[in-house]
């Protein structure tokens, strides 16, 4: 497949998942508080390359993966390179500068649900929304084990490999899945006429 037609691929999953997730918050009512972005700050987040090769496709057609491939490479911290901070004194308050882009993971995680050993499926959120929003929370739990659709992490990330099963069967730390989806696009580019006839400049 071209890198066109997968990056069409992995967006029109990320509509289907949007679409189930609109439903799941109309049911539950569950949401993320504004301005809140805890989950973001976690330096353990791990994802695929194929999940940002939207974003990584973005920045080639705009010019700018060469220059952001070599950030990432610079940037120690472990925290997601597409995090903004509202302020340096609190990590917890911001936002992603890459939104509409962001990864499988960052849509999955607060409405998504994984199976635990008894394969019974749980809500995989966080703590504010657990305890800011107690009730909601333990309804949805319920209407869940009930039969409520809700996403599933491992369906989504298996219908995600079936794009691309190279790519998307690569689960490294969320930075690094970055690089690896940039340097996909530049690689395939090297030697090969830009998308659409369109000449890329700096």
């Amino acid at each position: 497949m071209t890198i066109e037609s997968r990056v069409l691929a992995v967006e029109a999953l990320y509509d289907q998942l949007e679409k189930e997730i609109s439903g799941f918050q109309s049911h539950t009512k569950l949401h993320c508080i504004t301005g809140c972005g805890k989950c973001c700050t976690k330096p353990d987040i791990d994802a695929s390359p194929l999940e940002f090769l939207p974003w990584a496709f973005h920045l080639f057609l705009s010019g700018k993966a060469e220059e952001t491939l070599e950030a990432l490479k610079e940037r120690s911290a472990a925290q997601c390179f597409l995090y903004n901070p509202v302020s340096l004194l609190s990590d917890n308050n911001g936002s992603c500068g890459q939104y509409k882009y962001r990864g499988l993971i960052c849509r999955l995680f607060g409405y998504g649900a994984s199976r635990d050993k008894m394969g019974q499926l749980r809500l995989a959120t966080c703590k504010i929304i657990k305890e800011g929003q107690h009730e909601n929370y333990q309804k949805a739990s319920q209407d869940i084990s009930n039969g409520l659709q809700v996403p599933i992490f491992m369906d989504y990330y298996m219908n995600l490999s079936q794009i691309d099963f190279r790519m998307g069967n690569i689960i490294v730390p969320i930075n690094r899945a970055l690089i690896l989806a940039i340097e996909e696009v530049l690689q395939y580019y090297a030697y090969r006429p830009f998308p659409g006839g369109l000449k890329i400049t700096a």
